[in-house]
């Protein structure tokens, strides 16, 4: 749970405000966002979800052996659900270039223009209901999430040659604090993360400081 709170930022709630506050609010940058979630969906989410799943079979007795062994079922249980398996399903019908008719996508966009308030509401849910609790592992869980990674990014960003709006979304992107998916599925699965749960309140918070660095950082790149 607090790997996945630290490594997957908080894309559905913040992806989209704070880069189409910087780069306009266009096709491209609600792309980036798209993207940005979906690979967090499919090949971060999965991860931690098995983990929960082989944990929940084991309390439950259903034990066969080793990880490696209950591998398939684990898998099957992670993948076929919604949260992965609809990104799952968006990115390969993407790939292999079937386009939705157009009658869906008005009908489903409202519910895509909701998203985003949706994730905020639910973001501050959560955070609610948290008590902060200090110790070494939040401080630097909170410390790698909102500057050792955007530098890290930012080292990628130089050494590919980016530069321009692709370069500023890969840096803000990661710059965002932590995502809440780690504590709802902890949550859903009866696991709870004292450490996890302070990460994603003390990050939500220093972010206030942290992204606008970042922020300006990129305004010259």
């Amino acid at each position: 749970m607090l790997t996945l709170t630290v490594a997957l930022p908080n894309y559905a709630a913040l992806g989209l405000p704070i880069l189409g506050s910087v780069l306009g609010e266009n096709a491209t940058t609600s792309l980036s966002v798209a993207v940005s979630i979906a690979c967090g969906s499919v090949l971060l989410t999965p991860l931690c979800l098995l983990i929960l799943e082989r944990e929940k079979a084991r309390t439950a007795g259903e034990d066969h052996g080793s990880t490696f062994a209950m591998l398939p079922v684990l898998m099957w249980r992670s993948v076929k659900k919604p949260i992965v398996l609809g990104p799952l399903v968006g990115v390969v019908l993407s790939a292999i270039g079937i386009k939705m008719p157009d009658l869906v996508l008005a009908a489903i966009k409202p519910l895509g223009l909701a998203a985003t308030a949706a994730a905020l509401f639910l973001t501050g849910v959560i955070l609610s209901a948290r008590k902060l609790k200090l110790n070494a592992v939040v401080g630097v869980g909170t410390l790698v999430k909102l500057l050792v990674q955007p530098f890290i990014a930012w080292g990628i960003v130089a050494a590919l040659g980016l530069s321009g709006p692709v370069a500023v979304t890969a840096i803000l992107m990661i710059a965002l604090s932590a995502g809440f998916f780690g504590v709802v599925f902890g949550n859903r699965f009866g696991v709870q993360s004292p450490d996890a749960e302070a990460v994603l309140l003390l990050s939500s918070i220093l972010c206030i400081l942290s992204l606008p660095l970042f922020i300006t950082l990129t305004s010259g790149i």
